[in-house]
């Protein structure tokens, strides 16, 4: 399924071009286009081809679709657009009755009919008016869906969030009529806050793990957007949502552990080891987490984004142990779950642990083994059987780890 930005996401940026080359460097598939990319089609497919991105679906005003239909079915040939989207209706130009919305519904099934007739798709793309439900308790989006049976739906999932509704109801209740989705979160207090209220994916206030695990199932999805109706830093919009993106995506309910995170290498002499591991090894230094005194507590390095190697410094002797000896720092698994995993692994008779004050040992502890980490990670302690560390973290989108993958990625767009 292709993942796409919203060109419109970009309209402030410096330039649709640069906004092109961090899309294509964060590792999206392409874009969905808007009114901004219209006026050189021709030119604009090339652009597109030299960063191998594609455009498969754009957002077309309804007057234009209605008066220059011509115009429009020759921008899906330049563009190899193969579903037009209506974005937005003015307030001006929006119903106020059920009537006015059955009406409009019934221009957008005619509408509808004619680009099918050129093997065209056709969308409507909600904000938060036509959730509010009319004085016959339909709503407008209801109403627009049953007019024009045949049209699909883009449902924008911040704007069903910013109505105060819950976009799991709204994606099962028209999960055959959904083409594609906005990704977007919001702010709290979002009426007053920055960058209009609204928050990059999985950096809002929502909770999005039942909301992908719904999108797995719609037939018809073809498309997830990433979208921000007022970014201040486009950079850092399109590194944030698409790190946040992949990991949300990459979550299976009932499945215990999501993969393993990190090795912690207790070190004699930190600079040689962190000169080797880079200089040799290639794995980038992330963060380091410092003691009280400021000296270093750890050193994370990157293998790749949801792999690390930790070095601790300050190891007792100058040899590491034999093959068979016992005895590493720890090993991480991540966990979607941290509370679902605890009670799985207590079920099964593992040894819930927790680190002493002074960091000397773990100890097992019947009560609450769950803690919030330095890195801004909820994790849990257990043990083998001969007394082998092993970490479980539940990895925060606010937390170190993935705030560095998303500054790496924006850097690297730059």
């Amino acid at each position: 399924m292709p993942i796409l930005v919203q060109l419109y996401s970009a309209r402030n940026f410096h330039s649709q071009m640069e906004a092109l080359d961090l899309i294509a460097a964060a590792g999206y598939d392409g874009v969905e286009g808007c009114c901004l990319n219209f006026d050189d089609p021709a030119a604009f497919r090339r652009e597109l081809d030299l960063r191998g991105l594609t455009m498969p679906q754009a957002h077309v005003p309804l007057e234009m679709l209605e008066h220059e239909f011509d115009r429009v079915v020759d921008l899906t040939k330049h563009l190899s657009i193969h579903t037009l989207i209506a974005p937005w209706l003015p307030e001006d130009a929006r119903p106020t009755s059920t009537d006015g919305w059955r009406a409009l519904g019934e221009r957008l099934d005619r509408l509808e009919g004619k680009l099918r007739a050129f093997g065209l798709r056709f969308a409507w793309h909600n904000h938060d008016f036509e959730l509010i439900s009319m004085p016959d308790g339909r709503t407008p989006i209801d109403i627009l869906l049953e007019a024009a049976p045949s049209m699909d739906w883009e449902a924008d999932l911040g704007w069903i969030l910013r109505a105060g509704q819950d976009p799991v109801r709204w994606l099962r209740s028209h999960a055959g009529r959904i083409a594609a989705v906005h990704l977007k979160d919001i702010q709290p207090d979002c009426d007053h806050a920055p960058e209009e209220g609204w928050a990059d994916l999985g950096f809002g206030v929502s909770d999005w793990s039942e909301v992908f695990r719904t999108l797995r199932t719609l037939p018809r999805l073809a498309a997830h957007v990433a979208d921000h109706d007022a970014p201040l830093d486009f950079s850092r919009f399109v590194s944030r949502w698409k790190i946040a993106h992949d990991r949300l995506r990459a979550l299976r309910p009932g499945q215990v552990f999501e993969g393993f995170t990190h090795v912690a290498l207790k070190v004699h002499d930190l600079d040689a080891q962190l000169s080797f591991y880079e200089r040799v090894m290639g794995f980038r230094e992330m963060f380091r987490l410092p003691n009280d005194d400021g000296s270093v507590f750890l050193v994370y390095l990157r293998i790749n984004d949801r792999q690390y190697v930790e070095l601790f410094p300050d190891a007792v002797g100058n040899a590491a142990p034999s093959p068979d000896a016992r005895g590493y720092q720890h090993m991480c698994l991540e966990v979607a779950d941290l509370d679902a995993t605890v009670e799985v692994l207590r079920a099964r008779g593992a040894r819930m642990c927790l680190w002493r004050d002074d960091l000397s040992r773990i100890y097992e502890v019947d009560g609450n083994a769950i803690t919030l980490g330095r890195d801004g990670n909820r994790q849990s302690w257990i043990m083998d059987p001969e007394g082998n560390r092993i970490e479980l973290m539940e990895l925060n989108l606010a937390g170190m780890q993935y705030g560095s993958m998303a500054a790496r990625l924006a850097s690297s767009t730059r």
